[in-house]
């Protein structure tokens, strides 16, 4: 979807401390062999940080940026994958009550990794249809939790982190500019993160133990003429969908300065994407992610703030951020630098 006058005036982040990959090893969670193949280096882990926490920090992070009144914000999505809170409990009010007041919409999206393109869309477009105003979309997760290894969960491609991030969206200025976003779903692989489980009950209710490898293994197993066929139309819906972002922001490949996509392994970054569009790994966000782990929604916008406060941007570049999660959906989004914000620093990890 081309966008027009939607701007980016704040981000806000959260990245707590990181544990190598060699603790990981002598603890057993990691193999040796499995950290060397992947590149992989260690992983932002929350301990017992609440998931609404780490939200809230940034979310205060991103409005004292954007030097906005929270409670002046005119819509609020929030973005997660784990459990954030009791269940029926719902975690987009805790930031209500604690950052931007009662006097908005507010809600949960629960698009996997691709959860802040979701937020970032449909704020945008709700922005654009009310005539004008502020929004933000916030994405935070702490995976910490005995049902789930991060370590082995997503093998060999990916080690699990957690963190949080927040924008602040608005129709008049910023530091940025999001000129274009869309999604679109193959899903005839929806299955391939549900394995052999049944749906009901859910496994988190009776302590199944968390292992996409193990259901996308079954799902390729049992579906190997879907995997196969829908597999290439996955690499061709997701070529479709970078060219449709990249047209509707104005560009070509050649106007991308910088890319960022899931935190992954080197393979899987640079065979997976970069390869196919003839972009070098230096410009992508490899380098930054490979020691903070796959931080759910928070990947692409973790990035865009550390690419900004490294020196990697500058006013007129453009950011192409992509991403894939179960459905199996992907996404895409187009930001323009239009200045270097003064806050601007690197993302670094806090200490618990």
């Amino acid at each position: 979807m081309k966008l027009a006058d939607v701007y980016l005036s704040g981000i806000g982040t959260y990245v707590p401390e990181t544990t190598g990959v060699g603790h990981a090893i002598e603890q057993g969670w990691i193999t040796a062999e499995d950290a060397e193949t992947s590149g992989l280096t260690g992983a932002a882990c929350a301990g017992e940080t609440p998931a609404p926490d780490m939200a809230l920090w940034a979310g205060q992070q991103a409005v004292a940026r954007a030097d906005v009144d929270p409670e002046a914000l005119d819509v609020l999505l929030y973005a997660d994958n784990y459990h954030s809170g009791p269940d029926g409990w719902f975690p987009q009010f805790w930031l209500q009550r604690h950052l931007v007041g009662g006097d908005l919409l507010a809600a949960q999206l629960r698009q996997g990794c691709n959860g802040m393109f979701g937020a970032l869309e449909l704020a945008a477009t709700y922005l654009i249809a009310r005539g004008g105003g502020t929004a933000m979309t916030v994405a935070s997760d702490n995976s910490t939790s005995p049902l789930v290894n991060r370590w082995r969960c997503l093998r060999p491609d990916f080690i699990i982190g957690d963190g949080a991030t927040a924008v602040v969206l608005n129709t008049t200025s910023g530091f940025a500019r999001l000129k274009s976003a869309s999604s679109i779903t193959v899903p005839e692989l929806e299955g391939m993160h549900r394995g052999d489980e049944p749906m009901f009950p859910p496994g988190a209710t009776i302590g199944r133990f968390m292992d996409f490898a193990e259901r996308i293994d079954f799902f390729g197993f049992e579906h190997r003429d879907t995997m196969l066929h829908s597999g290439l139309n996955l690499l061709k819906t997701r070529s479709e969908l970078i060219d449709r972002v990249l047209a509707e922001a104005g560009i070509g490949l050649d106007g991308v300065s910088r890319i960022a996509y899931n935190h992954g392994s080197r393979k899987y970054v640079e065979d997976g994407l970069l390869t196919m569009l003839g972009i070098p790994l230096e410009k992508s966000n490899w380098d930054f992610g490979r020691g903070l782990g796959h931080l759910g929604a928070s990947d692409q916008v973790a990035s865009l703030a550390h690419m900004l406060g490294t020196g990697q941007l500058a006013p007129g570049d453009h950011v192409l951020m992509v991403g894939i999660a179960p459905g199996v959906s992907v996404a895409g989004a187009v930001v323009e630098i239009l200045a270097v914000p003064e806050w601007a620093g690197p993302v670094v990890p806090r200490a618990r």
